[in-house]
Formats: C-alpha cells, sequence, structure tokens
C-alpha cells in the first residue's frame, strides 16, 4: 500500500516536470486595482514593459504557454480588457480598458504579480506578506503512528520552512482555481518584523500518508480572510409544510364550522393557532381569498403564515406578495418544489421534476384540475413533453370532461409536438366551450399565430369572432390583445386596407411593433402591387422605425423589384439595424444599380464574396462598360456561357475557353469562317464559278447555323 503511495507521488511530480512550460494565469479584483498572478519556475527571468494601453510580460522559457481561461472569471471592472499569448513562447499581452499602468513584483521567487491600477495612483508594491498562522498542535496520540509496527516503521519526511511555504502556496493558488480564496496577497504599508526562523514542526508529524481537500488544507489557515460561501435558502421539508395535513377527513363544511367556532377565545381574542388552520383549510380547498382573510386575523407573520399566504395568492390569481417563502426551492426533493414552480412560473435548470410529479399526484382532485393544465404549460414551455404528457394524464383521471384549461395545455403540448391537426382542433374545442369566458379568446388569439405561423387564411367565421372579442373585451386587460388579433386575422385574410386602417386609427392602443411586423410581412408576400406600394409609402416614421430587420429586408426587397429605389433606399439605410448587414449591403447595390451608379454599387458590396455579390459586380461592371472584367466576374461563377458573351462584347474572344461549346463561341467561329474570302481562279471560268457556287452554298450553310444558335 505504501510503496503504491510512493509511486504515485514519483509519477505526480514527473508528470508536473513535463507540463513545467504550461503557466496558469489567475486574477482577482481589490480597492483600486486588479491583480494578476502567474507562478513560475524557481529561478526564471522576466520582464515586463508597456505599450499604449496595455502592457506586455516576457517570461524566459522555452516554448512557454500561458493558460488564460480562467482569468475573466473573477472580474468586475474594466481595468484589463483583454489577455492573449499569439503562440507558445510569445510574450503574454495585456490590454486595458482604462487609462490603466502596471506595475509588477517577483514574490517569494516564484509568483510573478502584476497589479493594474489608474495610472495617476499605482498601487505601492510590496513583496511582502503577512505573517502565516499555523493550526494549532493537537495533544491526541497519533493512533496510526502507535500501530505501526516496528519492523515496517519509515523515516518522516523532513519538512522545512521553504517547503511548507511552497505547498501552502500550491493550496493557495489551487484554491483561486476553484473560487474558494481571493487572491489578496498581502495589503500595502510599512508592517512589524517578524523572526525570520523557521515555524516550528511537530516531530511526530506523520506525512506517510496524506489524504486531504482543498478545504481541509486551507482550514485554519486564511481564518476571517475565506470568503463566505453564496447563501442559498434552505428546503423545507414536506414533513415541514405538511400541506398533507392542512385539511381533515370529515366534510368540509364540518371542518369550517368547527374551526369557526372556536376561534374567539375569551375577551374576544383569536387563537391564532385555530385561525392558522383554518387558512390552511381554506388553502387546502382551493379558496385563496377566504385564507387570506383568516390570515388577517394574526398579528405577527411567520413562516408558516407566509407559506399559507404565498399558495392562497396563488390559488386565486392575487398579486405575489414581495416575500416569496419558496424562492428558489425547486431543487428540493419535497412538496416545496412544486410550489416553486408554480409561483415562479419558470422551470429552473436544477429543479427536481420527480419530486414535482410525485408531489402533484398527492394532490387532492379540485387542486389537480385547478393546476394541473398551468404545470402542463410551464412543463411544454421549457421542452419537457413527457412529464407535460403525464400531467395531463393525471389531469384526466380526475375529471369528467375536458375543461377549456386542460383542452388549452394540451394544445400547447400538441404544437410543440409539431401536430398541427390537433392543435387546431384543440383550440376550436375551447373556442366552442361553453363557459369559457377567457379561454376562448385566449384560444383564438393562439389560433391566429398558429396560422400567421403556418401562413394559414381566416375564416369569415372566426373573422366575425375576433371583431366581436374586440367589443366585447375592449375595458378588459386583454382588450389589446384581442385587438391585435383581429389585424393579424384581417391580414391573413388579405383584408390588407382595413387590417392597416386599425393600426393606424388615432385610438388604437393596443398596436404592438409584432403585430405591425406581422401584418407588413402578409402585405409583402401576398397583396398585389398597387396595395403594396399604397401601403408601405403611408408608413408613419413611427412605424417605419419599428420595423423588424426582417421585415425591413423583405420591403426593400420587393420595392427594389418594383423599381422604387428610393423607398427601397430608405428601408435599407436605417442606422439602427446591425442585423444581416450583407443582405442589406446587396440591397442597396441593387438600388445604386437602379440609379446609374455602378460605382457607389461596387463600394456598397466591399468584399462580399457571395454568388449574389458577384452577380452584381458584373451588372455593375457591365453598366461602367467594362465588359472583359464583367466576364471574369462570371467565368470566376461558371457562367461561361454568359461570360463568353462579355468576352466578345470586349472585342476579346481570344479569351473564350474553346474546350467549351458556348454559343458565342460558336458565333465567334462562324463569324470568322463568314469573314474568309472566296478562293478566285480567274483563268478557268468554269472552275471559278463552280467554286463561286460551293462557297455560296458554304455561307448559307454558315448562316443557318449562326442564327440557329442565337435563337437558342
Amino acid at each position: 500500500m505504501i510503496r503504491s503511495i510512493f509511486l504515485a507521488l514519483a509519477l505526480t511530480s514527473a508528470t508536473t516536470q513535463v507540463q513545467a512550460q504550461d503557466l496558469t494565469v489567475r486574477s482577482g479584483e481589490h480597492d483600486g486595482y486588479t491583480r494578476v498572478v502567474i507562478q513560475v519556475p524557481q529561478g526564471t527571468k522576466w520582464s515586463l514593459s508597456h505599450k499604449k494601453n496595455g502592457a506586455r510580460l516576457k517570461v524566459e522559457l522555452e516554448k512557454v504557454q500561458f493558460d488564460t481561461t480562467a482569468v475573466f472569471r473573477r472580474l468586475t471592472q474594466n481595468r484589463l480588457a483583454e489577455i492573449s499569448q499569439v503562440q507558445p513562447g510569445a510574450a503574454l499581452d495585456m490590454q486595458f480598458g482604462c487609462d490603466c499602468a502596471a506595475s509588477a513584483f517577483l514574490y517569494k521567487g516564484k509568483m510573478i504579480v502584476v497589479d493594474i491600477a489608474l495610472a495617476s495612483a499605482p498601487p505601492p508594491i510590496s513583496a511582502d506578506l503577512p505573517p502565516l498562522v499555523l493550526p494549532k498542535k493537537r495533544e491526541e496520540k497519533d493512533l496510526l503512528a502507535t500501530q505501526i509496527p516496528p519492523g515496517l516503521e519509515l523515516p518522516f519526511l523532513s519538512l522545512n520552512a521553504q517547503r511548507y511555504e511552497e505547498q501552502l502556496s500550491a493550496l493557495l493558488l489551487r484554491g483561486a482555481d476553484r473560487e474558494v480564496v481571493d487572491l489578496k496577497l498581502a495589503p500595502v504599508g510599512p508592517r512589524p518584523s517578524v523572526p525570520r526562523q523557521s515555524p516550528f514542526i511537530p516531530s511526530d508529524l506523520n506525512a506517510n500518508i496524506h489524504v486531504t481537500s482543498v478545504l481541509d488544507g486551507l482550514n485554519e489557515l486564511l481564518g476571517p480572510s475565506l470568503p463566505q460561501l453564496e447563501q442559498r435558502p434552505p428546503c423545507i421539508s414536506s414533513a415541514e409544510l405538511g400541506f398533507d395535513h392542512w385539511a381533515g377527513t370529515a366534510p368540509f363544511p364540518e371542518q369550517v364550522a368547527s374551526l369557526r367556532a372556536t376561534l374567539f377565545k375569551e375577551f374576544d381574542h383569536v387563537d391564532e393557532e385555530k385561525a392558522l388552520k383554518l387558512a390552511q383549510l381554506y388553502a387546502y380547498s382551493g379558496f385563496g381569498a377566504e385564507a387570506l382573510r383568516a390570515l388577517e386575523l394574526l398579528g405577527q407573520p411567520s413562516p408558516n403564515t407566509d407559506r399559507v399566504s404565498a399558495i392562497a395568492r396563488y390559488l386565486d390569481d392575487a398579486q405575489p406578495s414581495q416575500t416569496n417563502p419558496f424562492f428558489d426551492l425547486q431543487r428540493c426533493e419535497s412538496d416545496a418544489a412544486l410550489w416553486a414552480l408554480l409561483i415562479e412560473g419558470e422551470l429552473q435548470e436544477e429543479a427536481q421534476l420527480q419530486s414535482i410529479e410525485q408531489s402533484f399526484v398527492r394532490l387532492p382532485d379540485h387542486l389537480r384540475r385547478h393546476v394541473g393544465p398551468t404545470l402542463a404549460e410551464i412543463l411544454t414551455d421549457a421542452d419537457k413533453l413527457e412529464p407535460a404528457r403525464r400531467v395531463l394524464r393525471a389531469v384526466d383521471r380526475v375529471e369528467t370532461e375536458d375543461s377549456a384549461d386542460t383542452s388549452q395545455a394540451k394544445a400547447s403540448v400538441a404544437t410543440a409536438e409539431g401536430d398541427s391537426p390537433k392543435t387546431e382542433a384543440l383550440l376550436n374545442e375551447v373556442i366552442a366551450a361553453s363557459g369559457a369566458e377567457l379561454e376562448a379568446p385566449l384560444a383564438l388569439a393562439r389560433l391566429v399565430d398558429k396560422r400567421w405561423l403556418e401562413r394559414g387564411a381566416m375564416s369569415p367565421q372566426e373573422l366575425d369572432l375576433a371583431a366581436s372579442y374586440v367589443v366585447e373585451f375592449r375595458r378588459s386587460e386583454i382588450g389589446p390583445r384581442m385587438l391585435q388579433t383581429q389585424i393579424v386575422a384581417l391580414a391573413l385574410s388579405n383584408e390588407f386596407d382595413t387590417s392597416m386602417d386599425l393600426l393606424n386609427a388615432p385610438n388604437t392602443k393596443g398596436e404592438t411593433a409584432q403585430t405591425l411586423n406581422r401584418a407588413a410581412l402578409i402585405l409583402t408576400e401576398r397583396a398585389d402591387d398597387a396595395t403594396f406600394l399604397r401601403r408601405v409609402v403611408t408608413l408613419t416614421p413611427d412605424q417605419k422605425r419599428a420595423l423588424f430587420t426582417d421585415t425591413i429586408v423583405a420591403l426593400a426587397e420587393r420595392l427594389v423589384t418594383l423599381g422604387f429605389a428610393d423607398a427601397a433606399l430608405e428601408l435599407a439605410s436605417r442606422p439602427q439595424d446591425k442585423a444581416r448587414r450583407a443582405e442589406r449591403a446587396r440591397l442597396r447595390a441593387r438600388v445604386a444599380l437602379l440609379q446609374r451608379r455602378p460605382h457607389q454599387a461596387m463600394l456598397e458590396l466591399g468584399e462580399d464574396s457571395s454568388d449574389a455579390a458577384q452577380v452584381l459586380r458584373g451588372k455593375a461592371m457591365q453598366m461602367a462598360d467594362d465588359y472583359l472584367a464583367a466576364g471574369e466576374i462570371l467565368r470566376s461563377m461558371g457562367e461561361n456561357e454568359k461570360a463568353d458573351r462579355f468576352f466578345w462584347l470586349a472585342d476579346r474572344p481570344d479569351l473564350a475557353d474553346p474546350e467549351r461549346d458556348t454559343k458565342f463561341l460558336a458565333v465567334q467561329r462562324t463569324s470568322q469562317r463568314l469573314s474568309v474570302p472566296p478562293t478566285r481562279a480567274p483563268d478557268k471560268p468554269l472552275a471559278d464559278a463552280k467554286g463561286l457556287l460551293d462557297d455560296s452554298a458554304d455561307t448559307r450553310q454558315h448562316i443557318r447555323e449562326l442564327l440557329a444558335k442565337v435563337d437558342q
């Protein structure tokens, strides 16, 4: 066993020597300066040079490589903006994000410390550290040492002060990598002298077996310098919450009557225990408002009252309280995780889904019907489809017929699955359900969103229903949503004028940028040219600023196709657009070609090497009468036919590849044959006449071939 340990230590030491050229760069933030630390081998030569807004650290090690992956994890200031190394063996370049200066010193001969601070007040350099506090010597006897037989006793390792400091430095740096400690080496300024003798090392220290963790190695050495770990609220166990025991087995009216009868003691003093039980009973039974009223009878709030209040507010759809007792408890394996998920409305990465589902199944039937659809919607939004299906199946087991909420949740799951027919059938089921006062208009809104994504159409009945919902809910919270739904539905039904008029109405308060962009995209894709131009050129400046970049590109492309260069240039040149730069530049190049400005088109294209940009460059060269350059561009794109045409127009038919049988190469060859004069024989009249007839027949044949090539 001990031989194995020594062998592992030897291998570890060998590995460390092989990787001695890899230096890890660590960092830390302090008051007034940023500190960068690099541990180097003993005796390493180094130098720090300054440059404009930066510094360069040179370490004389062969093929040294700086590991800077963890530098910016703990930096919060902008003093160090960039740190990099061009190649192994090169210097470490540091770029500053402020008017800063860097100073450096060597600590203990093997740590290069670089401090970055404002140039007006660089941090004083000090290589001293406060004295280390050693752990107290334990009085207990080393049991392991006493149990070793005398024959197997090994000599203890000799630990001197230098080696002890080396081990401590390694532990400190390892702790900094794991963000357990900070790299604040020492405060600046004078200190009282300390004795230089070696610290006392117990003679019976057993170093043959040494198994520790980083925290064990730092224990009692750092003291108050150890930063506090992030505090998270403790989990609330199911027994502590006790939700299953908030109601008894007796009928609900009897339990309420019993608690209300004993609610007040003598002198009309409230029995706080009975008041809390009454609030818990109301919350368990789904009566959130009544539970909140019962809690008002209590005096000072407590953890129990806060939990009951949070659950009651959620069940009553009331505004959540400022303090959420279930905050950050989705990670718990208890009933608290379920209520934390429902109240927060968003699934966290560390949520315990299994515990949440188990807690949901244990809910009473009425609460399962009430919160099940909402829970399924949350899981669907988090792309947890299988848990959402299990929740809905649990709801189906306690429902005699599907409610509107359940159908909405099933529609969400079907949408996530990509089952479009099922989604539409479920939404239509919600719309047609009786008693769905708010679910029906919201289902119609989701149906319109689905049709817009699929570029579908709306029926006349659905349009009438959308218009009626706008009137019915005009003063409610969903009124703006209903107006947006009607505008998009009209656009999908090709009622562009009515849709855009609603957007331009002065009393329209439900207009949003998303609604405007959806209507504009449908207008671009489906409207005839006259309607498209009439509605686009009448957009207000505010509406043009509200258009998304994708909408702008679609509108400008159709305007360019129709020949309206100025209107397209206005849309394609908005300074606020940052996305799709290349496409917008090509649009501006097309506008420049429409305006007969080929050189401006070339400037807009810049270094764009796409095929579409090359085609535009070729058109610009043609417009500038540079047929030779246009032919070269087309040849690089593989358009040999068009390239040979431009070579022919440039009077450079020799540039055409003779191995390709293109139309213009055949025209050029035929033209050369026709330009050759016939051979005459004046001394032989009959032979000369026959030669002329043959040449005339060949000429007519060549002309027919030329016309056939041109007509292709």
